[in-house]
């Protein structure tokens, strides 16, 4: 099969996985990112991210921005509108989730649950957290909320997490609650809930959602009383597991506990804690949900709402001194130095990173505030939102989505099996793949390394467990796929038996077979050490059958002192299988003369022998051929300038006298 790798001036592309079928009409342009096929087109994507984050959010007092869906990051400014012109009681956003397509699924603005058609008014909404009787109430500022996907139905299911209010109000004290809404497109209703899965004695309002790698997701709080645990379940297919607490690092000195943030980084190996003057920075294990070292501790001089880190996950940016409700400066860390900085010029209340690599903050009011190059040397611009749409205190707390596990296709050809890969993300983007880290196990003890399209061909039938594991190109964390393999090895033909029998100079090779599907034909072969072989003859067979079929070839001119004889069965489709291997042994010298009669010239063939004086003569007696023969297996091709009539053919060897009487027709 073949492996495609796509140059680009504008990224680094790799096309990492076509269909076989397609691959076998595929021709590609380098230097551009497109393959084109015979049948159509394909685009390539840039390396990408593992993880994704929903490019159609809900913020703010009724403001919406939509980014161009595909890859992260994607290209190009997000386009904004009014989603709501009705929003009431509560303006500020939590949280929003969108569809693999990239419309949006459900989003809360802390008092009500909308599905994606909503225009905000009090129609349309589909919960009222604040007006149900069963004491859950709403999620508290930007940080206070989670949605994402329902792992056992990622594409019409979504739960939503409501995290403790600490800010007041009549959901002061409600602890921490999950509720799951079903439907497709703007369809999407509330299903189940709310499910009090942890009380008011633990959790502040601070929630972050992170993937586990293999479909699932991980729900995350930390500690009201702002020490050092966090306390993380765990929901897949099978539902939301039981708490487990990771208590890591010094406690978090808090001068402020009614606001705190916490953030997941985008590759899922850091969590960060923001509360009351006090950020810390802890290793994440997307893989167990274990919350770990701690990696960086340092003041901000400020409550704490506002958090996010960088794309690359090196930084941590924070809102800092300058006012809490209007707005405060951007600061940021590098947390691997300790080094600080700020962004000229900044605003925000609340931070999150778009799917374009930028992140977006809350200066309040109407506009939006966007910074360039979190990475590298940052730089703050505002983009105005449309009349009806504004900011106050929140953009919507996301969380990325998971890829799930990659999967393995293949093709099954009886014994061969063609494999490809394919690695999405939610939004169904291609993601890059480190090209050189592919390790692949077939299940019968035969592995294959750095190949992303392998063939494999199994020596016998059976099911295998195939597995496949390879880095990602952006975080270069590691990734495992497997599947199952059935493959039926019909042998193409089934032997009967083979035999030679040495006779009247010849070898006659003898084989015979009980079934035959496909066959095309079959080759001889002769070899004097039973090793090295060479070809002496071919027999057509008989394609296809079910009944016994025998075939013979005669080795005229057979080696002196003996012979291995193997038949090579070959199919239509270029296979082949090969008989056993017989002996025949030759122990005195023979001579043998073929055709007899002849229409044109005379085969001679002398085993047994050192060397040989050959004579010709006709029935006067008159010499029309002689000559001297020597070597182990002695033949002679002669008579064909002969005109019609009898010879007399006389050989002499060291073993004895040989005469024939030969026609010529």
């Amino acid at each position: 099969m073949k492996k495609l790798y796509i140059s680009s001036n504008s990224a680094h592309a790799v096309l990492y996985q076509l269909g076989y079928a397609v691959l076998k009409r595929a021709f590609h342009i380098i230097g551009s990112t497109t393959i084109v096929l015979l049948m159509g087109s394909y685009t390539v994507n840039a390396q990408v991210s593992p993880y994704s984050i929903s490019p159609d959010w809900a913020f703010g007092d009724g403001g919406r921005a939509v980014f161009p869906s595909g890859s992260f990051p994607t290209s190009g400014a997000p386009t904004y509108s009014a989603r709501a012109t009705n929003v009431v009681p509560s303006p500020e956003a939590s949280t929003s989730v969108s569809f693999n397509d990239g419309s949006v699924a459900v989003y809360t603005n802390t008092s009500f649950a909308y599905n994606g058609a909503s225009t905000g008014t009090w129609t349309n909404f589909i919960r009222n957290f604040n007006n149900t009787g069963d004491n859950t109430c709403a999620a508290s500022s930007t940080g206070g909320a989670i949605a994402f996907p329902d792992p056992a139905s990622p594409t019409n299911a979504f739960y939503m997490v409501l995290s403790n209010d600490q800010t007041g109000g009549n959901c002061q004290f409600a602890g921490v609650n999950l509720y799951r809404f079903t439907g497709t497109g703007t369809t999407v209703a509330y299903n189940a809930g709310p499910s009090l899965i942890c009380n008011n004695t633990f959790p502040g309002e601070a929630i972050a959602g992170a993937t586990d790698g293999s479909g699932g997701y991980w729900i995350i709080v930390h500690d009201r009383t702002a020490t050092n645990t966090f306390r993380v379940w765990h929901v897949t297919i099978g539902g939301v597991s039981a708490p487990v607490d990771y208590t890591v690092g010094a406690n978090v000195t808090s001068t402020v506990n009614t606001q705190s943030y916490l953030k997941v980084s985008p590759c899922q190996d850091k969590i960060a804690y923001h509360s009351g003057g006090t950020v810390v920075v802890h290793d994440f294990n997307r893989k167990t949900g274990v919350v770990g070292t701690e990696l960086r501790r340092f003041s901000t001089s400020d409550g704490g709402v506002g958090l996010e880190f960088s794309p690359d996950g090196n930084r941590i940016f924070y809102n800092g001194p300058g006012g809490s409700f209007t707005g405060g400066t951007v600061q940021y860390v590098v947390i691997g130095t300790g080094v600080t900085g700020s962004v000229s010029s900044s605003a925000s209340w609340s931070l999150q990173l778009g799917p374009d690599g930028k992140i977006y903050t809350s200066p309040t009011g109407s506009t939006i505030g966007i910074i360039s190059n979190p990475n590298g040397a940052a730089s703050y611009a505002t983009a105005a939102l449309p009349s009806g749409a504004s900011i106050f205190r929140g953009l919507a707390n996301m969380n990325w989505l998971t890829p799930g596990t990659p999967t393995i296709n293949k093709s099954i050809t009886s014994c061969s099996v063609d494999f490809t890969h394919l690695f999405q993300n939610y939004f169904l983007s291609n993601v890059g793949v480190n090209p050189g880290s592919f390790n692949w196990n077939f299940g019968d003890g035969n592995t294959a390394t750095g190949t992303m399209t392998p063939t494999h061909a199994y020596a016998s039938s059976g099911t295998y467990t195939v597995t496949l594991s390879f880095t990602d190109a952006t975080c270069t964390q590691t990734w495992n796929a497997s599947t199952t393999v059935t493959v039926s090895c019909s042998a193409p033909v089934e032997w009967l038996g083979i035999s030679a029998n040495y006779n009247n100079g010849k070898v006659d090779v003898n084989w015979s077979t009980a079934m035959e599907l496909n066959n095309d034909y079959f080759e001889v072969q002769r070899s004097a050490d039973g090793i090295h072989f060479t070809t002496i003859g071919q027999v057509n067979s008989h394609g296809n059958s079910n009944r016994v079929q025998e075939y013979v070839l005669g080795d005229l001119f057979p080696l002196s002192g003996g012979s291995y004889y193997r038949v090579i069965q070959h199919d239509m489709d270029g296979k082949s299988t090969v008989s056993r291997k017989v002996y025949v042994s030759i122990t005195s010298a023979e001579i043998h003369v073929y055709p007899n009669p002849s229409a044109s010239a005379f085969e001679l063939g002398i085993t047994g022998s050192e060397s040989a004086t050959v004579l010709l003569t006709d029935v006067l007696g008159r010499t029309v051929y002689e000559t001297i023969l020597s070597g182990t297996s002695m033949r002679l091709s002669f008579g064909e300038e002969l005109s019609s009539g009898t010879y007399i053919l006389q050989v002499l060897t060291e073993n004895g006298f040989y005469t024939e009487k030969l026609v010529k027709k």
